[in-house]
């Protein structure tokens, strides 16, 4: 299972960049032939695999064809116009995109000199955001699909239903890595939530009075019941992403199947990681001073302004 991890840029203000990448072991990379499959369902799942990845190898293989074409050639239009389509993309979309549904572990690196809690605000605000976004843009592109269907036929380009096909994929895919964003980040909570209920009763234990019917001492009476529901969860989350089906048991390898089909893919509990050279390199602490100092002079102008305007109508 693969190690995912996602850098974090504030650019100016409210505007945050967003990249996640995976980093695969050397020894994960080879895929088994699917001939070696234990049954009918592992089989088909390593050959949908191996088509997957012959397809996308045709696709890089013809896109660089388009990018070596010659100026003026059809293949060159082809890759600007192709160019000019993916521009257009919002960069958080080819974000969510890239975050599978499991990975081994996950990491967020982003500047030492930003908050660790306005970050988790941030992801938390733009997962909450892009997964009904793209959940209506599915359904849009989908019905737009419909009426293109008995075109598929005819001898003519089907350029709008392959951009049609390729907008309804990528929503899905968006879709889903918000899901399993939001789903991360609040695994992140109940952590949290679980730690501070340890952390209350820890407190009663050594003698520390909290005020009857309050929130802390609810808190504390759930410490236990709260710890062995992370612990369960994040057996869980393990049990599903390690995947292992070397068992030379026919039916014990048939029941774990069953377990991990039942079980529900999230990704792991995220890791929050500072990086002081990151922080060097981009300095937001700086920008946000910048902004805040145009911020100012602006408004001493412009209220000078105002006033003159009110008094002389």
């Amino acid at each position: 299972m693969a190690n995912v991890k996602v850098l974090i840029i504030p650019v100016l203000r409210r505007y945050w960049l967003f990249h996640a990448w995976k980093e695969v072991a050397a020894e994960l990379q080879v895929p088994k032939p699917w001939q070696q499959g234990a049954d009918v369902r592992e089989k088909a799942t390593l050959l949908f695999s191996k088509l997957q990845t012959k397809a996308v190898g045709t696709f890089q293989k013809q896109w660089r064809k388009l990018e070596t074409a010659s100026e003026g050639t059809m293949n060159n239009k082809l890759f600007r116009f192709a160019q000019n389509v993916s521009s257009r993309v919002d960069p958080s979309e080819t974000f969510l995109k890239a975050l599978p549904q499991q990975a081994s572990n996950l990491q967020i690196v982003y500047p030492a000199s930003i908050p660790e809690r306005l970050v988790r605000r941030r992801l938390r605000l733009l997962a909450a955001k892009a997964e009904p976004f793209h959940r209506s843009r599915l359904r849009v592109w989908a019905a737009a699909l419909m009426p293109q269907l008995p075109l598929i036929p005819l001898p003519l380009p089907n350029v709008t239903i392959y951009y049609t096909v390729w907008r309804i994929v990528s929503n899905h895919s968006a879709r889903k890595g918000a899901s399993a964003l939001a789903a991360a980040l609040q695994l992140f909570s109940e952590a949290q939530r679980a730690q501070l209920a340890r952390q209350l009763a820890e407190l009663q234990k050594s003698g520390v009075q909290l005020k009857p019917g309050s929130w802390a001492e609810e808190l504390a009476a759930q410490a236990d019941r709260l710890q062995q529901l992370l612990d369960h969860t994040l057996a869980d989350i393990q049990a599903a992403s390690s995947g292992d089906s070397s068992s030379s048991d026919t039916k014990q390898w048939h029941q774990q199947q069953r377990r991990q089909d039942n079980q529900v893919k999230r990704l792991p509990l995220p890791q929050f990681l500072q990086d002081a050279q990151l922080d060097r390199l981009v300095q937001p602490r700086q920008r946000y001073k910048l902004v805040a100092s145009h911020k100012l002079l602006a408004e001493c102008f412009c209220v000078p302004v105002v006033v003159w305007q009110i008094m002389h109508p």
